[in-house]
């Protein structure tokens, strides 16, 4: 507990109270928000319009189209990818397929029926040089 002896220290310690005390208080302040304007609904609307008439659909009418099955890597690519799938040959990790039929879960919630498939092994392993056969392709 403290000790208070002199009336000095009570009035300096009322004094200090008061010019602390107002400092923890909150005081209401006004929103940053505009008073007035457009709904959020209206401001997204124009920004939309605005966004769409800056010229971007112009600009992608103008590029060059070209047929999806007209694309071809290269044959530098190709080259690269068979020597790299010689040079690290995989173990064979077969891919299991998984059905799953249409249930509730919980009871109530209807899931809907699905096919998916994953790798029997978790990782990747990759065979150390001279385990991999000549003829070996490289199975995943």
């Amino acid at each position: 507990m403290i000790s208070i002896k002199s009336p000095l220290r009570v009035l300096s310690l009322l004094a200090l109270l008061t010019g602390i005390l107002p400092a923890c208080t909150v005081m209401p302040r006004e929103s940053p928000l505009p008073k007035s304007g457009g709904t959020m609904e209206e401001i997204y609307r124009n920004h939309n319009d605005r966004a769409g008439s800056t010229g971007t659909k112009d600009a992608r009418d103008r590029l060059p189209l070209r047929a999806a099955s007209d694309y071809n890597p290269g044959p530098t690519k190709l080259a690269a990818q068979e020597q790299i799938e010689r040079r690290f040959a995989r173990v064979a990790n077969p891919d299991l397929l998984m059905t799953v039929f249409p249930h509730l879960a919980r009871g109530k919630y209807p899931i809907p029926g699905y096919v998916t498939m994953f790798p029997m092994y978790e990782s990747v392993e990759y065979l150390l040089p001279g385990e991999a056969s000549s003829n070996f392709d490289g199975l995943r």
